[in-house]
């Protein structure tokens, strides 16, 4: 902590009359979206320096577009900031599309957050209770890409609880797969929590045209727990659904990888990089405003207003090494994740 500390206070006029552009690796009105530009809107008066703060989108391909073009394009001066979601389980399923090492990305923040996966109640023979999903079958399940950690843990999930479903990807963001669900071209989803507590729960919920099935644990590798922001939420988080659903927890691979998958993009639903090589000294005013903004009166006023929670960023030394350790996990779970990855793109559309 102190190292970054110390780099802040060295770095009090790095920003000074600049501009810091803040890259989301999805389209616009998706919540990786959505939650940058609260960030966008409040983090400039926090940093030294005070720079103007913009936000660009470039989504594409589940979000590598983003990533690749953060890694191999953007200058490492210390004026684009990453705030990427997928990013962390695509590397390290060890996805071709990615052809930057995350790992040699400066380190800013890890944003944790889970996914509420819901489901059209008019899905045959009609859905008014989770538990209602195991007499489905046949429904279409959405996804943003077969790689994608949503999309790998949505198909875990129900191929763990023995599901008949069809599935279907690639749509360029999360505001793309709600209109799809809407148009009934799906009919289940997970949705990051900005979105569901924005539009999914005030909207579809509400209306009785969808109701939530489960949601994410947070996962640090070891332990499930339930996220603070899961609260008031109709519905378990998956591990105990799981288990009131079939009599208790699985073993193996699947599951094994499940994990994984679980605690890259819940831990780090979004992580906040910068290119390889900026200067540490950018990095650490970040780190340093991220951290006065989180106390911010009206950041927390302004997120719980629009996203109904305040995002929380990590920027300690542990998260950091945590993180770099995610990137490598054992041959045999990254084996079977590409399997995985592949079986899903081979029975999109089926």
């Amino acid at each position: 902590m102190l190292g970054w500390c110390t780099g802040a206070a060295a770095a009090a006029d790095f920003y000074q009359g600049k501009t810091l552009t803040v890259l989301v690796n999805f389209t616009a009105g998706g919540p990786t979206d959505l939650e940058a530009r609260l960030m966008a809107r409040h983090l400039g008066k926090h940093i030294a320096g005070s720079p103007s703060v913009v936000v660009r989108n470039m989504g594409g391909a589940g979000g590598v577009i983003g990533v690749n073009w953060l890694g191999e394009i953007a200058a490492p001066d210390g004026l684009t900031l990453g705030y990427l979601t997928g990013a962390s389980s695509k590397s390290a399923i060890g996805e071709s599309g990615i052809r930057v090492d995350l790992s040699k990305f400066a380190f800013v923040a890890g944003a944790p957050g889970i996914s509420v996966t819901y489901i059209r109640t008019d899905v045959p023979p009609g859905i008014k209770e989770p538990a209602d999903i195991m007499r489905a079958s046949g429904f279409w399940a959405g996804g943003l890409a077969p790689d994608a950690d949503k999309d790998l843990r949505e198909r875990m999930e129900l191929d763990m609880l023995g599901l008949r479903y069809h599935y279907i990807s690639n749509y360029p963001g999360s505001a793309e797969a709600r209109l799809a669900l809407e148009r009934k071209e799906v009919q289940l989803f997970p949705e990051s929590m900005p979105t569901y507590r924005a539009s999914i729960e005030p909207n579809l919920v509400k209306s009785g045209t969808a109701i939530p099935v489960w949601f994410d644990p947070l996962d640090d590798g070891e332990n499930f727990t339930i996220s603070p922001d899961a609260e008031g939420i109709q519905a378990k988080m998956f591990p105990d659904f799981l288990r009131d659903m079939k009599g208790g927890l699985p073993s193996g691979d699947m599951w094994d990888a499940y994990r994984l998958i679980n605690s890259v993009g819940t831990v780090f639903l979004r992580v906040l990089v910068m290119p390889p090589n900026t200067p540490k000294e950018a990095a650490a005013a970040i780190q340093a405003g991220l951290l006065e903004m989180s106390n911010d009166p009206e950041f927390r006023a302004d997120t719980l207003a629009a996203i109904k929670f305040v995002p929380r960023y990590l920027v300690d030394d542990r998260t950091e090494r945590l993180y770099r350790a995610k990137l490598s996990p054992e041959p045999r779970l990254r084996d079977f994740m590409k399997r995985y990855v592949e079986e899903g793109r081979a029975s999109l559309g089926k």
